[in-house]
């Protein structure tokens, strides 16, 4: 089961909000034990589904017309390459540790960060924020928005369905 829960106020990246910002959080229960914020995030985001894929493509060919990035949609990274100061994607892995991992963006309409945080030996939240930059950022988000919360649910699940957690 995912579903929505107040942004945790122990991660990270909480409080980098700014003036007009977006963000979300799902929580979750893993089936597999021993598991730290690393294995999970690679057990995610190292395994897109493929209709997120293709979806992600087709997003990059729309908005680098608005002045928006349209970057690498690969995010896969074997697990030992999951380490502070690389790329997966679009995405620089700021901090790696057992209980989180941190990920960002920066573009001119938009700061983004993910988190992946460990809240129990069995349960986890997946956090995204998002400051908001110009007009265009904000424009972007209110049509985005329904499409991220669908589609980072569906990873997850897809995530415990196959039993990568």
């Amino acid at each position: 089961m995912v579903y929505g829960i107040e942004f945790p106020v122990e991660t990270a990246i909480n409080g980098k909000e700014s003036q007009s910002y977006f963000r979300d959080s799902f929580q979750f229960r893993t089936n597999k034990t021993n598991l730290d914020a690393k294995n999970v995030y690679h057990s995610i985001f190292g395994f897109l589904p493929a209709p997120v894929q293709w979806a992600l493509k087709i997003r990059n060919a729309i908005v680098k017309f608005f002045g928006f990035s349209a970057s690498n949609t690969e995010m896969s990274l074997p697990l030992e390459d999951i380490v502070a100061g690389k790329k997966a994607g679009f995405l620089t892995i700021d901090a790696v540790s057992e209980t989180e991992v941190i990920c960002s963006a920066y573009e001119p309409n938009m700061d983004m960060w993910l988190s992946v945080l460990k809240l129990s030996e069995h349960e986890f939240a997946v956090s995204t924020l998002v400051n908001l930059k110009t007009t265009s950022g904000k424009c972007y988000m209110k049509l985005i928005k329904p499409f991220h919360k669908l589609v980072a649910k569906y990873c997850i699940k897809q995530a415990l369905k196959s039993g990568r957690i």
